[in-house]
């Protein structure tokens, strides 16, 4: 099934969707493959309209694409997957929301985003730093995604939000990392991003366990869905050129309620991106 609100086709459509379910190395609680189709199935319980921008889903053109099917989990045959799956779309000038999987998917993404767009800055909102060279073994996993992700856009160009998982070294190696909240810290920085191309990944773990503990590696102390919402908003005079939504892992609980909360989130990001 594909999200009810998505209402065109790849040519017209000015945002695709894409599920990458991808969850090969998570180390705590596996199941985010299962997450983009039970997120379409939790977008049956809202609505197109948001009361938070005063803005309808209608208003889009949105193209859902299903899921990517990859041929390989080990990382390096993944990465080259997913890096050229992103570059063709970009060569049709397209703007991506892709949902996950664990947080690893967004380093092949972000490597075929920071190729054709020179001055990107990719901001992620988190609970964990993901700042680790390797982690169990991995270098490219869920646990370093972070560490990638610098190594090839710099340390001036990635903004971390919400962070409250890390090691004492993390706050060395990226000055732009702010933890517990998103808005304020966000708020602070927003003019220094508004002449660059705007990637963003929310892992779903940035939220307090209260609203969504259905997720691969929960942690205490997170934002509300208030706060990250204000927080979108504060990023919609910016051009945000992608995001990727991860870790959300549905069969932990109830699917059906986290999923709607999920959905909901899916479509704030798709409204801030027009």
């Amino acid at each position: 099934m594909g999200f009810y609100f998505a209402n065109a086709d790849i040519k017209e459509a000015d945002i695709l969707i894409l599920g990458i379910g991808y969850d090969r190395t998570s180390s705590f609680i596996s199941g985010s493959r299962f997450a983009p189709n039970l997120i379409r199935e939790g977008a049956e319980n809202i609505e197109s309209y948001s009361p938070y921008q005063k803005k309808d889903l209608s208003e889009i053109k949105i193209c859902d694409l299903g899921n990517f099917i990859f041929q390989n989990e080990k990382p390096e045959e993944f990465i080259k997957e997913v890096k050229g799956l992103i570059e063709n779309y970009l060569k049709e000038k397209k703007k991506l929301v892709i949902l996950g999987g664990e947080h690893t998917i967004t380093y092949p993404i972000v490597m075929a985003f920071q190729e054709y767009y020179k001055n990107l800055a990719v901001i992620i909102f988190d609970g964990h730093s993901d700042l680790r060279e390797d982690f169990m073994g991995e270098k490219v996993c869920h646990a370093t995604v972070a560490k990638r992700i610098l190594e090839i856009v710099g340390k001036k160009n990635l903004y971390q939000f919400g962070i409250r998982s890390l090691t004492k070294e993390c706050l060395e190696k990226n000055p732009n990392l702010f933890l517990f909240e998103i808005f304020k810290p966000l708020k602070r920085v927003i003019n220094l991003l508004k002449n660059k191309k705007i990637y963003l990944s929310l892992d779903l773990d940035v939220l307090d366990m209260a609203f969504l503990p259905a997720v691969q590696t929960p942690v205490a102390g997170g934002v509300n869905f208030l706060e990250l919402v204000s927080s979108f908003k504060l990023l919609r005079n910016l051009e945000i050129v992608g995001v990727d939504i991860v870790e959300f892992s549905p069969f932990l609980n109830n699917p059906f309620t986290y999923a709607s909360l999920c959905a909901e989130i899916v479509r704030e990001i798709l409204l801030i991106m027009k």
